[in-house]
């Protein structure tokens, strides 16, 4: 049974939070006092604070396995050994079992989550020490020693020995026609239920159409789309108190208004007046997708748990979909943006192509994003120009070979 655990709320002023709680309803002090003073709500989304708040509780049960009580390890300057902190990696390095996040396979988990736990882990752990012995954590000559091994264990993040032979995030065309097979209202191939049919065809309109993230899709409210002049808003609604939803969907990027085609706005028209009349029911309200549970979720805005199993599905049905998700299709929208802008024949009056994309993925203009989200683009220009560059090579090859 696990020992800690968190408990999300939503206050008065409908700002998200999160506390850790032990299973003996005593005080958990000092990892509660970090979240509300370190991770504060003006700078960090809840879904930050639930994941720092998931790795100390990983961290706080390493050290009941081991028997260290931390705080007086601290206070007694004993400190850490070198072999502890090598364990504390080793063990946040551990993917987590099915059905409990504390119990660990012999499986690692990607370098990517291993840095940031870590990372989060020390964060805790060197905060601690500045708080427990104030100015001594940087005047005792242990206590800096002590600092300067936890930096110098630190993992940093580098990019993988793979990353030009991985394949691209984005679908490809094969997997499209295979995704909308399975998601069509009215294909015969439809894996879902006929009472949720549109609405899943639908979310996956949206995100493919619009490149838009999953936070920005369940955000999304009826009054953000304008039917006349064909365009969708995409808002930023941090601590929105009419969002009943404890894991609040929200949008990271930069606010923006989007231009769609009239058939995508049709789309929307069909399923409001379908599917989400027949759910919305006595709980009146305008995010666009909802739940078609039965019972008290009936009606209510689309979880982000119930939007993950209907991806799941479409990855559980057929492995050339295996690893499928929503976040795919915001890699496979700059592909195709890439693409579609390379031939289009009108000018775009002095813009360049990167602020385009920029303005429509909500990032600041000029954004280095374009490098993670366009690598399948980039590697495929990068070889049609190196295939141009080979011939050349190979003419002079064959000439200075045949001398």
């Amino acid at each position: 049974m696990n020992k800690y655990v968190v408990k999300n709320f939503i206050m008065n002023d409908g700002t998200r939070s999160c506390q850790i709680i032990h299973s003996s309803l005593k005080p958990v002090v000092y990892p509660n006092l970090y979240l509300v003073s370190q991770i504060v709500n003006d700078k960090y989304t809840a879904s930050t604070r639930l994941a720092v708040a998931k790795v100390i509780i990983m961290l706080l049960d390493y050290f009941e396995k081991k028997n260290i009580d931390l705080e007086k390890v601290i206070n007694d300057k004993c400190f850490l050994a070198r072999e502890d902190i090598k364990d504390i990696i080793t063990y946040m390095s551990k993917r987590k079992a099915k059905g409990n996040i504390y119990e660990f396979n012999h499986r690692e988990v990607g370098s990517g989550t291993k840095c940031y736990r870590v990372k989060i882990a020390f964060k805790y752990i060197k905060w601690l020490c500045e708080y427990l012995i104030g100015s001594e954590a940087h005047n005792d000559s242990q206590a800096r020693l002590f600092l300067k091994m936890l930096n110098g264990y630190t993992p940093r993040k580098k990019i993988a020995d793979t990353y030009y032979m991985d394949d691209g995030k984005a679908i490809d065309s094969t997997q499209k026609k295979v995704l909308f097979r399975y998601v069509g209202a009215n294909s015969s191939s439809n894996i879902y239920s006929e009472n949720v049919r549109k609405r899943n065809e639908l979310i996956i309109i949206l995100l493919y159409s619009l490149g838009m993230r999953k936070g920005e899709l369940l955000n999304l409210r009826i009054s953000d789309i304008n039917f006349d002049k064909s365009t969708i808003s995409i808002m930023r609604r941090h601590g929105d108190i009419f969002d009943t939803r404890v894991n609040q969907p929200v949008v990271k990027t930069l606010s923006r208004k989007m231009k769609v085609s009239e058939w995508v706005i049709g789309k929307v028209i069909e399923y409001i007046q379908t599917e989400r009349r027949n759910y919305i029911g006595k709980k009146p309200h305008d995010f666009l997708i909802i739940s078609h549970k039965g019972g008290k979720q009936a009606g209510l805005p689309m979880s982000v748990s119930s939007y993950e199993k209907t991806i799941q599905k479409i990855r559980e049905h057929d492995p050339i979909l295996k690893e499928f998700s929503g976040h795919s299709l915001r890699h496979t929208w700059n592909y195709e943006f890439s693409v579609k802008i390379e031939n289009l024949n009108f000018s775009l009056n002095g813009l360049s192509t990167e602020l385009i994309r920029s303005y429509a993925m909500g990032w600041t203009p000029y954004s280095q994003m374009s490098n993670v989200y366009n690598a399948t683009y980039v590697r495929e220009q990068a070889n049609r120009i190196l295939a141009l560059v080979q011939d050349r090579i190979q003419n002079e090859l064959k000439e200075l070979v045949n001398e």
